[in-house]
């Protein structure tokens, strides 16, 4: 079983493209995949990774509208 690949055996897709098969429809399936794949990762952004500012002091503005 050793270097045996998987055969989409016709029926050509991403998932036969991951799983080893390397024919042309396959390959076609997965760039298309990736490319779709791609555009919805670019789209989430790094909202994430970038913290809400807390501040450690209060400015003199804060305090006076925290009087009120």
């Amino acid at each position: 079983m050793a270097n045996q690949r998987a055969s989409c055996k016709g029926k050509p897709s991403a998932n036969f493209y991951s799983n080893g098969c390397r024919c042309a429809g396959c390959r076609e399936a997965w760039r298309v995949f990736r490319e779709e794949d791609k555009k919805t990762k670019n789209k989430r952004g790094t909202r994430r990774d970038t913290p809400i500012v807390e501040h450690d002091a209060f400015t003199r503005e804060q305090i006076m509208k925290a009087r009120k």
